[in-house]
């Protein structure tokens, strides 16, 4: 089932669209659809395409952005946006509590471009003061970073997220009529 891996590309995609500045109902479009997307007990590979556009927030655009990661593991729409974003910024992303909007400033107003150029901003004490960031979410972020690094030693989502699609195939198996979804940080890649 592909549903968790295309609800992460459209989360990404939706990311790298705000970054940019992009209208706010398209981001907002493909947020929703991943939601939609990620929550869908049903395989979408197995859905025609009437039953994708019946998914709230799916219309015939985002179907053929589903049926083009079906066919080919990939979004040339989520490729092109990666390319036209450092991608360190990417990589800011994934710390806990740092969203879109702050990545923006960091890489308009302070020229950040990775996770190094961050915590160098936050060692000289330059982070607090740009626009929307004050001293809390300096220490918030220095502290998101600090679990970014704990948690890259986990397990990577290579090998988690089969785990869990597996955990949940085999839940949906022998509770069908529930709604079952992985949770938790492994959701949110």
């Amino acid at each position: 089932m592909k549903n968790q891996q295309i609800a992460t590309v459209f989360n990404e995609i939706a990311s790298l669209l705000e970054i940019k500045g992009e209208n706010p109902f398209r981001i907002r479009a493909y947020q929703r659809a991943a939601v939609n997307i990620g929550g869908l007990t049903q395989d979408v590979a197995a859905m025609a395409d009437e039953e994708l556009r019946s998914i709230p927030g799916i219309g015939p655009d985002l179907v053929g952005r589903i049926r083009e990661f079906l066919g080919e593991e990939r979004v040339a729409l989520h490729e092109d946006l990666k390319k036209e974003i450092p991608a360190g910024l990417l990589d800011i992303l994934r710390v806990p509590g740092v969203g879109p909007k702050t990545v923006k400033t960091l890489y308009e107003k302070a020229e950040v471009r990775g996770l190094d150029d961050l915590e160098m901003l936050i060692r000289k004490g330059n982070l607090a003061g740009l626009p929307g960031i004050q001293r809390k979410a300096e220490e918030n972020i220095r502290k998101g970073i600090e679990t970014l690094h704990r948690v890259r030693e986990r397990n990577p989502l290579g090998k988690a997220l089969p785990i869990a699609d597996d955990i949940v195939r085999r839940l949906r198996a022998k509770a069908p009529l529930g709604r079952i979804a992985v949770a938790g940080s492994i959701r949110r890649w």
